[in-house]
């Protein structure tokens, strides 16, 4: 750390963070999401035909061999795949859609945007799919306004750029190529396929597109939105509580012009009143030496007097440059030391008033006011650099402030900042070099403390995320699972038994295994794959392969299934019936004639079990009671906190603490602090902690340089002294 004092800027720090995604949020995406692919789809389906005889023909036209290959290659595609290629399609749309929404990276595949243009064929897909994106978008753009709005409302953001949204023409062209590219290797072949999609979707998309919007506006997301209208984000630092100070005159102004302003205040040009005694310095007598004397205890005056400074206590800050502005000492300034003197108490003062910093250490930085004073005298480039060593080590200090608990270690390390105090005290005379390293010495100190800290934060907060995680994913575990088993069963002829199986008895396993370890655990994606094979094991088995195929994988899907029961306690009864129903349709899936075995029959109970409704998981239990949804500038600013980052939360009684950030939910955005030790910790939701915020509960802590932000206000109050203002 160099110059950086109480407080890491939340202004650096850009990030579009996922908000809460609810199960009722990710029910209406995913049936957005569902509207979209299977209108795509069913549009290419209805279309196929028309565009293999256009591929012919131009096929037929073209002078050159490897484009006429390229077109007949897509035209076979289309007459014998036409079906596997567009469910490949909708799965990789599925795919890229819910990494999205879960906030998993886009996979290599999809990330287009960022191939290199080092190779001919890159450069001719990457060329192909902006073409058709930009052309899609154009001929989307009114429903597309709309749209990308409402899904920015769903995803708890103020905007969604044209790229970014799931729904957007950007990302089902990559579905498309992603899905293209499959079944297909050869780019020519990709370029062709992708070229033929887009001329059929640029007339038929936008009424897709009309169709999820109407869908959106029934279930009252944004109703009385105008089309063509878009929100524009405001400016997240505005009406925001932070402890920095307000902006005024920029920094590099400030330290270019204060020098400037000091010279013409010292030539009387500034209002009287503040500055104190200007007279001509005495022969034989300097401030420089007065400060030195004084550094030591008393100065011996010329009348043979002696004049020393109150006694500063660690209970009572005292400004002691304000009484040495009215002592003597200051007979015997010039009008230039006078002001400089004047312009060194005022920095005191805006430290000393700085409620971020605790009593005892101010006491410690007002120790430094004689030193400082002096170096500044002797350097005045004090008052133009930043990272001057003496406003370094003042800007250090202030910033172990947060590390400074009552406990035994907190004790300890303002007893550590005591003794390098000390070493100043004693040791500096005229070399600056004295503050340097000081200075290096407490930002060590800062960096140690704040490694040690996030190692222990990190470690006792681990039990606590995991905690979080496993109630967030409860609350979504219904809606996914449900999600995948009817995706799972689309198109697929089964009978009732088999849907009653899956969509009541296999969800228990899916929804625990995703609510214990998640959407990508190994068990999960087990437990989904064995649901897969079991769906096609009783599918009609028509030549000799599949037959065979089903007799190598039949043992181990039993075994995977019994194991799978075994896991959710099915009853004996509910499990025996099952499987002796499975015996039966892998016989009629095998069988070379059309007269199937006879299933056994299905209740009108359990029917109607599958087709309800599925309740989702009820909302996992808050630290506090939830807070309105409100959408404005605290929660933007919110938003823009980072691990690490430290707020201020003041109490009803009038006591304050400080907590720190150690982790943020993907999913529903719930906050999770630490104390300044990093053992104890609490929780709390996004619009919670913006109401905070919003009411002065919480303050955001701004690291900042305690010394930057008092010479800004000096540079304001000198202005004005002058007229500037």
């Amino acid at each position: 750390m160099s110059d950086n004092s109480v407080v890491v800027n939340l202004n650096q720090f850009e990030r579009s963070r996922r908000s809460h995604v609810s199960a009722e949020t990710l029910s209406l995406l995913h049936a957005s999401r569902d509207l979209l692919i299977e209108g795509t789809t069913r549009v290419l389906t209805r279309h196929a035909e028309a565009m293999e005889n256009t591929l012919l023909a131009m096929a037929e036209r073209s002078p050159l061999l490897e484009t006429r290959n390229a077109y007949y290659a897509t035209q076979t595609l289309l007459n014998k795949q036409a079906n596997e290629l567009l469910s490949v399609c909708k799965d990789a749309y599925c795919t890229a859609f819910n990494d999205f929404v879960h906030g998993r990276d886009k996979t290599a595949a999809l990330d287009l945007s960022k191939l290199s243009l080092v190779e001919e064929d890159d450069f001719e897909i990457t060329l192909a799919l902006d073409k058709a994106t930009s052309r899609l978008r154009f001929n989307c753009a009114e429903e597309l306004v709309a749209l990308d709005a409402r899904i920015a409302h769903l995803l708890g953001r103020t905007d969604l750029s044209e790229n970014d949204s799931p729904l957007g023409p950007r990302a089902l062209c990559e579905a498309l190529l992603d899905g293209i590219a499959r079944m297909q290797s050869e780019p020519g072949v990709r370029i062709v396929l992708l070229n033929q999609f887009d001329l059929v979707l640029t007339t038929e998309l936008a009424q897709i597109y009309q169709s999820i919007n109407h869908c959106l506006i029934d279930q009252n997301v944004l109703p009385d939105l105008k089309a063509g209208s878009r929100k524009r984000a405001q400016n997240p630092a505005k009406g925001a509580a932070v402890t920095a100070a307000p902006r005024a005159v920029p920094q590099d102004q400030a330290n270019g012009d204060m020098l400037k302003l000091f010279e013409q205040m010292a030539r009387g040009d500034a209002i009287s009143g503040g500055v104190g005694p200007v007279a001509a310095g005495l022969p034989g007598f300097s401030l420089l030496d007065s400060l030195g004397q004084l550094q030591a205890g008393a100065v011996t005056l010329p009348d043979g007097g002696r004049f020393e400074l109150p006694v500063l206590e660690a209970t009572t800050i005292h400004n002691v440059l304000r009484s040495l502005q009215q002592s003597p000492v200051m007979q015997t300034a010039s009008a230039l030391d006078a002001v400089l003197v004047d312009a060194v108490a005022m920095l005191f003062d805006v430290v000393f008033d700085e409620p971020g910093i605790p009593d005892r250490l101010k006491a410690q930085i007002a120790r430094l006011q004689i030193p400082v004073l002096k170096a500044a005298m002797l350097d005045r480039n004090f008052f133009s650099q930043q990272n001057h060593p003496v406003r370094r080590m003042l800007d250090a200090i202030a910033a172990l402030a947060i590390y400074l608990g009552e406990n035994p270690a907190g004790h300890a390390r303002l007893e550590a900042i005591s003794q390098i105090v000390s070493r100043v005290l004693d040791n500096f005379e005229q070399d600056i070099a004295v503050f340097d390293t000081a200075a290096a010495e407490l930002e060590a100190m800062e960096v140690a403390l704040e490694n040690t800290l996030e190692e222990t934060a990190d470690a006792s907060l681990q039990q606590d995320i995991a905690r979080i995680k496993q109630a967030e994913r409860a609350e979504l575990a219904p809606v996914v699972v449900r999600d995948i088993i009817q995706r799972t069963l689309q198109d697929q002829p089964v009978a009732d038994a088999m849907r009653v199986f899956l969509q009541r008895d296999w969800a228990q396993l899916l929804i625990a295994d995703y609510v214990n370890e998640g959407e990508q655990s190994a068990h999960f994606n087990s437990h989904v794959e064995t649901m897969r094979e079991l769906v096609w094991s009783v599918q009609p088995k028509s030549d000799m392969d599949a037959r065979l195929m089903l007799v190598r994988i039949l043992p181990g899907l039993l075994k995977r299934l019994r194991e799978g029961v075994a896991g959710i306690e099915l009853p004996k009864k509910q499990a025996d019936r099952f499987f002796a129903t499975l015996v039966i349709l892998h016989a009629n899936s095998v069988r070379p004639n059309t007269q199937p075995v006879p299933l056994p029959d299905i209740t009108p109970e359990e029917i109607a079990e599958i087709t309800a409704p599925t309740a989702t998981a009820a909302p996992a239990p808050q630290a506090e009671p939830a807070a309105r949804e409100i959408e404005d500038d605290f929660t933007q600013r919110i938003r823009t906190l980072n691990k690490g980052d430290w707020v201020e939360f003041h109490y009803e009684d009038g006591t304050f603490r400080w907590a720190r950030l150690g982790w943020v939910s993907g999913m529903k955005n719930t906050y999770l602090f630490s104390d300044r030790d990093g053992m104890s910790s609490f929780s709390i939701g996004l619009y919670r902690l913006a109401d905070k915020l919003r009411r002065g509960e919480a303050v955001l802590v701004e690291r900042k340089s305690i010394t930057g932000s008092a010479f800004g206000k000096l540079m304001n109050l000198f202005r004005q002294k002058l007229g500037y203002a």
